[in-house]
């Protein structure tokens, strides 16, 4: 066995043509106002310019800037890695819960515990330097730690396991993190394999013992929980702590059941977590408000803290009750709908999101690329989304800039792929008047005015799944 590390990890967003020219030059476009409010007349129209082009031409000389999104760090990769193996591990267990339902229905009678050899308790340590958990089978380990490791906090017994393979049980695996000093434990073999294919910083250091992939008597769940800041797993078998850590402790993912410990006194399966909301929203500059655009250039059309995606961060604390719900913005100024396509999949993987905000194609629109093209990201988007487990959300930023017909054919176009997708569709800018006071010279920024009411239309889009 691995004696636990002793060190502190580090870890480490117009007027007229000067006006198009320079949304064009930022690459951080976005939407406009609702239908019932709207008064055109603010809107860029296609008027002719002094060269004799329109307005609408000279978008066209900027439809690619060929910029693309920045690349994902390296703790970026890391982090989505992880998030696969962790889906990974869920799906074995569930797989293997639905063929032990199919064996329960054909047999009759009264189950029993089943009594296994080689059991062992699981001793838990805290590390009171880094806030990391140590746990061995190992009682010389347990007393080495003890004797010798000072700032590891000797927490008790956390739970049974066997040293023994036997018929019901399978190996649990245990990873040694090089870049924290944590462990990593997993039963499933696809997140074995995922691990050791894309994760070298994990060493791999065998089987540490025996649990089950299903519960049932004389099984209870051994939960998971993974902090995406520091790096590191925590597991309880208490489903008390797993709700006080859900309720309290917001640096904690989440991550479910990791796999099944021994428990001759358990009889049924404990009460289901609660799950934290996590709303990623994927959009351009109408949902950073400020900060660096696709091209690397800074820009500001809000008021740093006033942004609605900010304000919806506290909101989604405080209105529910529940202080460890989040908000994740990926969105970056400029970003069009492949783009974000392009992105989805690292970005579903890093944050395990329950929601999906989209709000993309602004840029598209800026660009005049087609409608069909942007069905096609948006299309993506939803699929990645949903097959992670996330619910949609298609969010609709009136474009003016083009006109009423123009403005009209892209709601529907929104509206479309929602239906399609089984999605929520909602307008972002529902009862913003578009007047100056709300609106940019551009017809399509908002200024600090309109974010409260973008917020209660969001907050609205999502509280009957919150």
């Amino acid at each position: 066995m691995r004696t636990p590390s002793t060190h502190a990890p580090t870890f480490p967003w117009f007027r007229r043509l000067s006006l198009v020219l320079l949304v064009a030059m930022l690459a951080a476009c976005g939407g406009g106002a609702s239908d019932q409010s709207a008064d055109d007349s603010v809107a860029t129209q296609n008027t002719p310019l002094v060269s004799g082009k329109t307005e609408l031409d000279a978008w066209a000389d900027y439809a690619d800037s060929g910029q693309t999104l920045p690349m994902p760090t390296a703790e970026e990769e890391i982090e989505a890695q992880l998030g696969v193996a962790a889906r990974l591990n869920r799906q074995e267990l569930e797989a293997a819960r639905q063929e032990a339902n199919q064996r329960k229905s054909a047999v009759s009678g009264q189950a029993t515990a089943k009594a296994f050899v080689g059991e062992v308790l699981a001793y838990r340590f805290l590390n009171t330097r880094t806030g990391a958990h140590f746990y061995t089978v190992s009682e010389a380990e347990r007393d080495q730690v003890i004797e010798t490791l000072p700032q590891f906090h000797y927490e008790g017994p956390a739970f049974t396991v066997s040293t023994t393979p036997q018929d019901g049980l399978l190996p649990v695996y245990r990873f040694f993190n090089t870049a924290t000093g944590v462990h990593l434990y997993t039963i499933s073999e696809a997140e074995k394999a995922h691990i050791q294919a894309n994760l070298p910083t994990y060493q791999f250091e065998g089987v540490a013992y025996h649990a089950s992939a299903v519960g049932g008597v004389g099984f209870k769940p051994l939960y998971r929980f993974y902090r995406p800041d520091r790096g590191f797993h925590f597991y309880t078998a208490s489903f008390e702590e797993r709700d006080t850590v859900i309720d309290t402790a917001c640096a904690y993912r989440f991550e479910g059941t990791a796999y099944y410990v021994l428990d001759a006194s358990a009889t049924t399966e404990p009460p289901a977590a609660y799950i934290n909301s996590v709303v990623m929203v994927v959009g351009d500059s109408l949902s950073q408000g400020y900060g660096v655009s696709i091209n690397g250039n800074p820009y500001s059309f809000v008021t740093k803290g006033k942004v609605w995606t900010e304000t919806l961060a506290s909101a989604i604390k405080t209105r529910t009750g529940h202080n460890c719900n989040r908000v994740v913005n990926v969105s970056i100024g400029g970003m069009r709908t492949d783009q974000g396509a392009s992105r989805i999949q690292g970005w579903v993987n890093q944050h395990a999101p329950t929601h999906v905000i989209v709000a993309l194609g602004t840029n598209d629109a800026w660009q005049n690329r087609s409608f069909s093209s942007m069905q096609v990201g948006l299309n993506a988007i939803h699929r990645v989304s949903q097959a992670a487990g996330s619910r949609v959300y298609v969010m609709d930023f009136a474009f003016y800039p083009k006109g009423t017909a123009y403005r009209q054919s892209m709601t529907g176009m929104y509206q479309q792929v929602a239906a399609n997708n089984q999605s929520t569709y909602f307008l972002g800018s529902a009862g913003v008047p578009a007047t100056s006071t709300y609106y940019h010279p551009d017809s399509v920024h908002l200024k600090d005015a309109a974010q409260p009411t973008v917020q209660e239309n969001v907050w609205q889009a999502l509280l009957p799944t919150l």
